[in-house]
């Protein structure tokens, strides 16, 4: 038993020996074909922000390049693009008189909104909302955080 473990070991010492540096072979190295080139920064781009580069070609359509660990990303500057998203449209709010205060319910992707508010504690955007001017409805939460939302329907 002990011969037979013996030469187990020695052919797996064998087997497990590092190779030569000669017997080894280098991995095959991948070219780019002879007439495809990778793109580059041209010459006349003008850098704006560090790394982001201006360039208008021939055609007179301005692009915007930026180099990556992948290459070169470019992209058509737009005027547009440099101008602020449109102001999204106020989210209604119907407000219900409770005598000494004021239930606000605003509907959300997520299910109603509602929250109370004493007369005497409103602020000037509930204050807007009770006198029914839409220009001062704000998307935004109400901000003592006294807010409850509506249990989920069962389907």
């Amino acid at each position: 038993m002990k011969t037979v473990t013996l030469m187990l070991m020695a052919g797996a010492l064998l087997f497990a020996q590092d190779k030569t540096s000669q017997e080894r072979k280098a991995p095959p190295t991948v070219k780019p074909a002879a007439g495809a080139k990778l793109p580059d920064i041209p010459a006349g781009a003008k850098e704006i922000q560090p790394g982001l580069y201006r360039y208008t070609d021939a055609e007179g359509k301005t692009w915007l390049m930026r180099r990556t660990p992948f290459g070169v990303g470019k992209w058509e500057d737009k005027p547009g693009d440099a101008s602020a998203a449109p102001a999204p449209a106020p989210v209604p709010v119907s407000v219900t008189d409770l005598g000494d205060s004021y239930q606000f319910v605003r509907k959300t992707p997520f299910g109603e909104n509602k929250w109370t508010k004493k007369k005497t504690e409103l602020n000037d955007d509930e204050k807007a909302l009770v006198k029914g001017d839409p220009s001062k409805q704000s998307g935004e939460n109400p901000p003592d955080g006294k807010q409850t939302e509506k249990p989920r329907e069962k389907e």
